[in-house]
Parts: C-alpha cells; structure tokens; sequence
C-alpha cells in the first residue's frame, strides 16, 4: 500500500507543476531577435516561473505579445488559470526607454508575478560604428522594423572619450535615425530591460 502511494505521489510531482509556465512571446512588426530577450527577462525577474512545457501541468501559464506600430511598442499578457483565459492586461510605450517600467506595471497587474529583481538605474552612451558620412546632433535609434528603441539624444563624433558605452555595428544613419539589424537592436534592447538608460551616441565612421 505505501508503494502505491508513493508511486501515486511521485507521478502527481512530475506531472504537475505549481510554477508558471511562459510561452514563448509572440511578436508582431518586432525583430525575431527580441523573443529570447523578452523570454530570458521574464524568466529571470519573477519568481516562481519556467519556460512553458508542453507535458507540464500549471495552475497559471501566461502568453506575452509584443508588437509594435508607429514605432511605438505594445504589450499583452494573457493569464490563464488552468487553461482557461481569466484576465488580459495590457500597455504601450512610446520607446525602449520605458519599456522596462511598463513590463514591471504589467507584471503587478496579472496578481501572479512577484518580481525578485531590484532594478538600478545604470546610465551608458551608446557607440554607433557606421558608413555614414553625415548625421543630426540629435538622434533617435530604431530597429530595421521601425520600433523606437532610444528617443532623440544628443549625438557626437566619438573622439576617444572614456566613458561607460556599449558598441552596436552596421548601423545606417538616415538624417536623424540610426537603424539597426536585428541582431544589434536586441543588444539594445537587453541593456534597457536592465535599467540601462543611454545618454548619448557616440559616432565612429569607417574610412
């Protein structure tokens, strides 16, 4: 008898999960790059939550939806409590600058994500290595989709100055904008949903 409770017991701990199960995000008019970065943030600054398995059981699974129009970004998580729909919550932000407190607003919302990350406040500049011969001294930064990652900031030709900065590569400049690839715009992104904001651009012209 107590081997079949334990067995019973045993089969129940594997086939179900108290945890919350993420979907992949779904992503519309965004760089497929920006899934793993949006999945890596949400599995890593909440507690009690997993990449969602097909053949786990979860009181809670949550599917995000990311997308983007006008350049600005809209967020959707809808909440499912086992397998049926029972709260949707959204927001917009107008950049990637806000993006970090809107996920963080969102998270409260659904009543089940308990944050487990303090997020400081870090600034950087960011160097852009281009081409491009010719730029504003103001500068907003987008992907190659058109979604906003960094507003209007100031914009200089680097001159060596030591200052903290990350490097993005294959930029395009386009009177005010630097566009960027897939692959260097989720670099960005990253920073800003560690709580990165970005003082500057910093130019670096090939010859």
């Amino acid at each position: 008898m107590r081997k079949k409770i334990f067995i019973f017991l045993l089969f129940f701990s594997v086939s179900y999960s108290g945890e919350i199960g993420i979907y992949k995000p779904e992503l519309k008019n965004l760089p497929k790059e920006y899934s793993p970065v949006f999945l890596s943030f949400l599995l890593n600054s909440f507690y009690n939550v997993e990449s969602f398995k097909e053949e786990n059981r979860y009181q809670y699974t949550i599917k995000p939806t990311f997308s983007s129009i006008g350049g600005s970004y809209n967020v959707c998580f809808d909440v499912y409590k086992n397998s049926k729909i029972i709260k949707v919550v959204c927001s917009s932000a107008e950049n990637g600058e806000h993006l970090l407190e809107k996920l963080l607003y969102l998270a409260h919302k659904t009543d089940i994500l308990k944050s487990k990350v303090q997020f400081e406040k870090k600034e950087s500049y960011l160097k852009v290595l281009t081409f491009s011969k010719r730029f504003e001294n103001q500068m907003k930064v987008v992907s190659h989709n058109g979604d906003k990652l960094i507003d209007y900031t100031t914009a200089k030709k680097f001159k060596g100055q030591q200052v903290p900065h990350i490097t993005v590569g294959n930029a395009i400049i386009n009177i005010d904008t630097v566009i960027l690839n897939g692959a260097e715009s989720s670099k960005i992104l990253e920073y800003l949903l560690s709580g990165y904001k970005f003082k500057g651009i910093l130019i670096i012209t090939a010859k």
